[in-house]
């Protein structure tokens, strides 16, 4: 690879694994073996490796949600986009996991990130109708715009949810079974809404996940008291 592709297929690897506050340009040119200023050469900054990786993904991702020209959906389109959605969310993790700190402070990312949102759930939108057109899902428009927003927040959350309700210890550390419990919960909420070979279609995919233990474990463990006010 050339150096500037090298540079963002490193940073994407440590902003996964350490989190995108630890890595500095620094790290990154120390664990590339070059110096800061080859580094600055090809970006002035780290805002800069995190615009060109989030543009990248922005355009993966919609490429990827893309609708087949050349026939109708069918069942086994349901399992693909979650598979897409699945190899995407585990490989630029970091963006959804810090998005709230890339957005208070990455101007870019600011503006990038709302409007990548949009495409998407627009994208999305056009898939569900594609899915009802099929006569593999039942919904109104108001259904559709309803189920892709809990999408999004499931989405956007997922991580912030497991840290806080003890299922991880470093929102860093996210392995990648709990991007396959993210899209389980997803599976869920498109559950009531499915017909005919889609329904099939649907519990195949849920056996895939296989069990959640993430209800369970948020009850008190046996014999853990309630903590005193």
């Amino acid at each position: 690879m050339k150096t500037r592709e090298r540079i963002l297929h490193l940073s994407l690897q440590l902003f996964n694994e350490r989190g995108e506050r630890a890595v500095t340009t620094n790290h990154i040119a120390a664990e590339l073996g070059i110096s800061p200023g080859n580094l600055y050469y090809h970006f002035r900054n780290k805002q800069e490796i995190i615009k060109e990786l989030m543009q990248q993904y922005q355009k993966e991702t919609l490429q990827m949600l893309s609708l087949p020209e050349d026939r109708p959906l069918n069942a086994n389109d349901k399992i693909r986009y979650f598979q897409v959605l699945s190899s995407q969310l585990w490989a630029y993790r970091f963006l959804h996991r810090d998005v709230y700190h890339l957005v208070e402070n990455n101007n870019d990312f600011r503006k990038i990130y709302p409007r990548f949102a949009g495409q998407v759930m627009q994208q999305g939108q056009k898939i569900y109708q594609a899915f009802v057109d099929a006569g593999l899902m039942k919904m109104t428009p108001s259904e559709i715009e309803a189920l892709i927003i809990n999408l999004w927040i499931v989405l956007t959350n997922w991580t912030n949810f497991l840290y806080m309700s003890g299922h991880i210890s470093d929102s860093n550390h996210l392995e990648e079974k709990w991007v396959w419990q993210a899209l389980r919960q997803m599976v869920f909420l498109e559950g009531p809404y499915l017909m005919g070979e889609s329904r099939e279609t649907y519990e195949r995919l849920l056996e895939t996940f296989g069990p959640s233990e993430l209800f369970a474990s948020l009850s008190l463990s046996k014999g853990e008291s309630e903590p005193s006010i």
